[in-house]
């Protein structure tokens, strides 16, 4: 009889609870509030000349190279700044690292620490067929063609554009501002590690770094005949990875005369077990409840916003929901393990004595580097395999969502797009911010530029582009972003 009771006070404590998320699922939908229209008159903002100088930009082949570096290109993307934004290059302290470029701009206040803004000048390949050439720059249907124009040539040329106007205007800054951009951030090079180096040997710690990773979520209204903000997607944190390649070895021999075992079939259990009996916990970390906090009263459906909107409660059901969901949403909670490359004999016919397998690992806050690289080791020596790490990196911390920084930037975003919403977020890929933890608390990965879905996929594609009432936006953006900072700290 006692049981019967305590199963069926359980019971009712379940549904209580189950009802009071049922609840909250109701009262916290929210609708999309309107954004904010542009006026192009505003004061500083030179649409075509905007536009024309981004283009020209986008001319120089910043192409960069792991195999054959050359700064060729970069230096002539460095002449082309200094012939763009002369008061720049006469106000501002430039440094030149290797190819990497930082600006300096004097504040009012020398003892307030400073803020960087980042955008890298390199870019990717440009193949396939384009609707206008890749590197044209072409100026067409109201937007700047070509490669770089999302990553991230457009962000660098909104940043210099404020910066060059607010200096015309004889303005100061409340602290020191600095820009910075690598010239190699493509092909994971040193540019930003060496510009962190210059800062940290020079005393200097920052109260934000604000780099490329998410944007201002948006589409085209051909009605309206502009583009109309959704949200802003503030990167707050990203994870770690690596490259870690399996080895497995045999006495070889010929196809003709297999035998059980052998390293492909090593790897291939190896690959099978991370494919259907993934190893790694399943878990909603500080972040991602943050995340989906406040993205839940947005979502359309009841059955979301009752799950992400009482992680409270159905944490557990949530992180299985998203696993089992899988790629991006599965990927925030957990440490991923995707293999990528192999290697083994040379001939069709012949049984390797050695052969391999590479996995790319992103790692996740709860199952670090250490954590994961030990978890994939046991499965390895199990079976008989050997680890070697070719390049890896552990998790970066959570930039901090609680100082004045990071509410200034929300603030900003607020005034210039209006009242959507700003979710913070894990980014899934890797950039240059996470070098800047070791001299800031606040690494943002975030620009002010309107992107429809179509554009943020076009990066590292064909087609890619920008609009260039995005591109003055973001000059907008930057402009009061600049001249507000720190006045009211």
């Amino acid at each position: 009889m006692l049981f019967l009771y305590i199963t069926a006070g359980i019971f009712s404590i379940l549904l209580i609870l189950f009802i009071i998320a049922c609840l909250r699922a109701l009262i916290i939908k929210k609708h999309y509030n309107d954004d904010k229209p542009f006026f192009a008159d505003k004061d500083g903002i030179d649409l075509p000349r905007h536009a024309e100088n981004l283009s020209e930009m986008i001319k120089v082949k910043t192409i960069s190279n792991r195999d054959f570096p050359d700064n060729t290109e970069i230096y002539k993307f460095h002449e082309l700044l200094s012939r763009l934004y002369p008061n720049i290059h006469r106000v501002c302290e430039v440094v030149d690292i290797d190819g990497a470029l930082l600006f300096r701009w004097a504040g009012k206040k020398g003892d307030a620490n400073p803020i960087l803004l980042m955008s890298h000048q390199d870019v990717v390949e440009a193949s396939g067929k384009w609707k206008h050439e890749a590197f044209s720059g072409e100026i067409a249907d109201g937007r700047v063609w070509g490669r770089g124009t999302i990553d991230t040539k457009g962000a660098l040329c909104a940043i210099l554009e404020s910066i060059e106007g607010l200096i015309a205007e004889n303005f100061t800054p409340y602290c020191d501002i600095y820009v910075a951009s690598s010239n190699n951030e493509e092909v994971t090079g040193d540019g930003a590690i060496k510009t962190v180096e210059y800062l940290h040997k020079h005393g200097i710690r920052l109260d934000l770094v604000m780099d490329e990773g998410g944007s201002v979520m948006s589409e085209y209204d051909s009605k309206q005949g502009r583009m109309v903000a959704h949200n802003a997607m503030i990167g707050i944190f990203e994870k770690g990875r690596a490259n870690i390649k399996f080895i497995a070895t045999s006495s070889g021999g010929h196809a003709s005369v297999p035998f059980n075992n052998n390293p492909f079939a090593q790897l291939g259990e190896m690959v099978h077990i991370i494919e259907k009996h993934n190893p790694f916990k399943k878990r909603i970390t500080k972040p991602v409840r943050v995340q989906y906090k406040i993205m839940a009263p947005y979502m359309t459906h009841f059955r979301h916003r009752l799950l992400f909107g009482n992680l409270w409660l159905f944490a557990p059901i949530a992180a299985h929901y998203m696993h089992k969901k899988g790629g991006s949403l599965g990927a925030v909670v957990k440490t991923t393990c995707v293999f990528t490359m192999a290697e083994g004999s040379k001939g069709a016919n012949v049984i390797p004595e050695r052969a391999s397998m590479t996995a790319n690992i992103r790692f996740m806050l709860h199952e670090p580097l250490p954590r994961s690289y030990a978890k994939l080791g046991k499965i390895a020596k199990r079976l008989g395999l050997r680890m070697e790490m070719i390049t890896g990196f552990d998790v970066p911390p959570v930039a901090d969502m609680k100082c004045y920084a990071y509410k200034y930037v929300n603030r900003c975003i607020e005034e210039v797009f209006g009242d959507i919403p700003r979710v913070p977020y894990i980014m899934l890929a890797g950039t240059d911010a996470r070098h800047y933890t070791k001299i800031c608390d606040c690494v943002l990965r975030f620009v002010p530029l309107m992107m429809t879905s179509e554009q943020i996929n076009s990066a590292h594609a064909v087609n890619e582009n920008i609009y260039i009432e995005s591109l003055a936006r973001g000059v907008v953006f930057y402009r009061e972003f600049i001249r507000n900072y720190g006045d009211d700290n």
